[in-house]
């Protein structure tokens, strides 16, 4: 990146992130706080598996606020614009994944705390975050689907309807495939290294999009009249 462009990107960064929809990042991710904060304020203190559950649903909601920041309904209006729409929106995505992990991280921290005190040791917080590293990465490649083909460059309309059907059917895969065992199955090493995986396929799905730019359908431009079919039109 060149001075120039430095210096254009800064200044559209304040008006670029003041248009981006944060408010259900915000609400989404305050709900999820405080749904897994209830056995900890409540003294209500869970086993892992029950805290998971808890933690589990605050991620995939506040993957689901994720999704709309990178909404753009001006994106059909601004195709030319003095920095790539790749570095803005990756602009959008950095300050959203930063966002989700600080929301998160607050949320595992409940949920931990909520745990009952002889069994918090055994609380996997590292596989849960891969799993929701996962689902954030792969809300926003659907995010970037969606906004490159809707034509309101809604990417949420496609993101989070598809997200939410995706947790549903992982729910119901069969042993041996199973995205959601509770902590401490036999099963939870083998479901956090599909997880890993998964997550490689979201980044890479990210990335091909991000590089790719809009699809934007080029209109031949209109021949001016000749002057010979202007003299002959005044005639």
């Amino acid at each position: 990146m060149n001075a120039s462009t430095g210096a254009v990107l800064r200044t559209l960064l304040g008006p670029d992130l003041r248009a981006t929809r944060t408010l259900p990042l915000l609400g989404a991710g305050m709900v999820g706080v405080a749904g897994t904060a209830c056995p900890a304020l409540f003294s209500a203190h869970v086993q892992p598996g029950a805290a998971a559950v808890l933690l589990r649903i605050a991620t995939v909601l506040t993957a689901i606020g994720l999704a709309c920041l990178l909404d753009d309904p001006a994106a059909r209006t601004t195709v030319v614009v003095p920095v790539s729409r790749w570095l803005r929106s990756g602009l959008r995505m950095a300050v959203g994944l930063l966002a989700f992990g600080l929301w998160w991280g607050a949320s595992a921290s409940l949920a931990r705390l909520g745990v009952a005190a002889d069994a918090r040791q055994s609380f996997p917080v590292g596989g849960l975050a891969v799993e929701a590293a996962t689902l954030a990465v792969g809300t926003l490649a659907l995010a970037l689907f969606g906004v490159r083909r809707s034509a309101q460059g809604a990417g949420s309309l496609i993101a989070a309807p598809a997200l939410t059907l995706l947790v549903t059917a992982a729910l119901f895969l069969p042993d041996g495939l199973e995205l959601f065992p509770i902590p401490g199955d036999p099963a939870w090493s083998d479901a956090t290294l599909r997880w890993a995986v998964l997550l490689v396929v979201a980044l890479v799905g990210c990335a091909a999009q991000l590089r790719d730019g809009p699809r934007v359908r080029r209109t031949s431009p209109v021949a001016a009249p000749s002057p010979a079919s202007a003299g002959r039109a005044v005639r």
